[in-house]
């Protein structure tokens, strides 16, 4: 089991904007302790980590903004705490209690964020693929993971229907 350094991020605002998994291709290798302050984890440390590959659990955009989005993909995304392979128990307990602490102390409703009821079946035998069968928790029939956050692609397509749409009332009133 590799030994993990847990980490206190610094940041000079908040976001819940979309956010992207950082790569190594996206960001600059020559600065790699400035590059490791928006992560929570390290197996080298913070001061000098050795490799890009190192570091767990981004929080911290290029900008500097802590994002909502980042924390709740590292309490229960596939590159989560749970999906670090080689954390011991008492490392994955401390980050779950940061992310929840971080959490609660930027985001208002931290803790309001709901997962569908989800029962997870793999779709073949024997296949790593995972499909989710929903279940509604309540009468409402609805289905939710929380706040959706507007992107650009989104407003894209959004404007593009309202266009069509717009051209044809016009069309149908000539």
């Amino acid at each position: 089991m590799s030994e993990y350094e847990l980490h206190r991020p610094r940041f000079s605002a908040t976001t819940r904007n979309n956010w992207e998994f950082p790569s190594e291709a996206g960001v600059d290798t020559d600065d790699l302790p400035a590059v490791a302050d928006r992560f929570l984890l390290s197996k080298s440390g913070f001061d000098d980590p050795d490799s890009f590959d190192d570091l767990a659990l981004p929080v911290v955009t290029e900008r500097g903004e802590l994002s909502y989005n980042a924390l709740w993909a590292a309490k229960r995304g596939p590159y989560g705490v749970e999906g670090i392979p080689d954390l011991d128990a008492e490392t994955r307990a401390d980050a779950e209690a940061l992310i929840d602490e971080i959490g609660h102390e930027q985001f208002e409703g931290f803790d309001d964020v709901t997962l569908p009821a989800a029962s997870w079946r793999q779709s073949k035998p024997g296949s790593e693929a995972i499909t989710p069968t929903l279940e509604s928790t309540d009468d409402s029939g609805v289905f939710g993971v929380g706040r959706v956050t507007p992107s650009a692609a989104r407003a894209a397509v959004g404007l593009v229907f309202l266009t069509v749409v717009s051209i044809a009332i016009e069309w149908f009133r000539e």
